[in-house]
């Protein structure tokens, strides 16, 4: 739908892009409070490498899967301001970004991943906030009732459907919480695999209650697909993790 909040002179100000800006901001914030007295060396350099890589990763993961249509609309190519990017695509190409930029410079991954992990689950919220303002990640269409409600698709089509963009968010700040909670109980040793498997368990979830039209494997969504993967990987770094303290 594009909604359209106001303008700044000659240019429109979408409330896809705004809520994305403003979660942005929240999350630098996050993140220079939990660096602390003692952050890892040149933190800012790897958050925004990480940051970078994973906006490139969203937008090149959205044009791919909607290559036909932006085949034929060549000049939609650098419309960011209209939002499409996949959440996928973020995560995987914000990892990589971050993992070259550690090996790049010979840091270890795991403590710039833990600082990063507070605002990487308030970016996946202010993600949902963005689709609950743009209308895309709705729902099914179902009954009315306590989880649902006469919300609009992408497409601005109105009908009962499962409040998917309010369930993300949330239960995000509610995984959030736990992973703060965590922090200050354990410490940050595995708080990135307690994260990693914590949002995609609740993407997981939310996959299956959701109206968008997405690519299929085997009957499952893509993003069913992906959230399994990347919560299985969490599980496996959180228990190796807790075997490794165990042998120490």
């Amino acid at each position: 739908m594009y909604p359209i909040w106001g303008r700044l002179g000659p240019f429109f100000v979408y409330g896809y892009t705004a809520v994305l800006a403003i979660g942005l901001l929240i999350s630098g914030w996050v993140t220079r409070i939990q660096a602390g007295k003692t952050p890892p060396p040149t933190w800012p350099d790897a958050a925004l490498v990480a940051l970078i890589a994973g906006w490139i990763g969203a937008r090149l993961s959205f044009i791919m899967l909607n290559w036909a249509y932006f085949a034929e609309r060549p000049s939609e190519l650098m419309r960011l301001w209209q939002g499409g990017q996949t959440a996928y695509g973020a995560l995987i190409g914000g990892l990589v970004g971050l993992g070259l930029w550690c090996w790049w410079q010979k840091r270890p991954f795991l403590p710039y991943a833990a600082l990063f992990s507070p605002a990487l689950l308030l970016l996946i919220t202010t993600g949902w906030a963005a689709c609950w303002v743009e209308g895309c990640a709705y729902g099914q269409t179902t009954l009315l009732g306590p989880l649902s409600a006469n919300l609009p698709d992408q497409f601005g089509i109105f009908a009962v459907r499962y409040q998917t963009q309010l369930l993300g968010i949330g239960l995000n700040l509610l995984a959030l919480i736990i992973v703060l909670l965590w922090q200050k109980r354990c410490g940050n040793g595995r708080l990135f695999p307690l994260t990693l498997l914590l949002s995609n368990l609740i993407h997981l979830g939310l996959t299956f209650i959701r109206g968008d039209a997405v690519p299929r494997l085997a009957g499952w969504r893509l993003d069913t697909w992906l959230a399994l993967l990347f919560a299985i990987v969490g599980l496996l770094l959180l228990q190796y993790g807790r075997q490794k303290k165990v042998g120490r």
